[in-house]
């Protein structure tokens, strides 16, 4: 696969495939956020087939490069062009992705929207009901236009990782959205 240079790249999908955590400390602004492991389920929601992709990693992903990159192209996704390094991209063209802890978040007051994007199936563990609005990762594109662009949204998931996926989106959208640390794992822990 060719690396690329950043100033290189427009009119392109920037995919970022780095952790979340990487990804939230700052990313190039316009990508999405997909890890190897969640990109084969959710991409097809939100990328299109005929606009040409580019890969964004690090060293911690450069080893999930090639498998990702069969994977794309096993869903349809025939135009990668490349990769390009985090690293590279120039610091006036970085956004980072605000987080909240749990114990945070449980002392919100105010007007804002937990976005929980659990799908209805694997909600086994509830979500505080205060301001909830469930919408799955997979219905986000569809469902998105729901939200109200004047409140900030804390999108929550399992592990965190599906809420930087949309929260990569929102963005996008015009949204202020504010990732969950922990997902519902560190919910759990801190309501127990």
């Amino acid at each position: 696969m060719n690396k690329l240079n950043y100033s290189d790249i427009q009119d392109l999908q920037l995919i970022d495939i780095r952790s979340q955590k990487a990804y939230q400390s700052g990313h190039a602004k316009g990508s999405l956020n997909f890890n190897p492991s969640n990109f084969k389920k959710y991409a097809a929601h939100f990328l299109t087939s005929d606009q040409a992709i580019v890969l964004v990693i690090d060293d911690a992903s450069e080893a999930n490069l090639e498998e990702l990159h069969t994977t794309a192209q096993e869903m349809g996704y025939t135009q990668i062009k490349g990769y390009i390094l985090a690293s590279e991209i120039p610091a006036e063209d970085t956004q980072i992705i605000e987080t909240i802890t749990v114990g945070d978040l449980l002392k919100q007051d105010g007007d804002y929207t937990l976005l929980d994007l659990r799908s209805p199936g694997e909600i086994t563990r509830p979500a505080p009901e205060k301001n909830l609005v469930n919408i799955p990762l997979e219905n986000l594109t569809a469902d998105y236009s729901s939200l109200d662009t004047g409140k900030t949204i804390y999108t929550l998931c399992g592990s965190g990782n599906r809420a930087t996926t949309a929260a990569s989106y929102l963005i996008e959208k015009g949204y202020t959205p504010v990732v969950v640390e922990g997902g519902m794992k560190a919910v759990q822990a801190a309501t127990l």
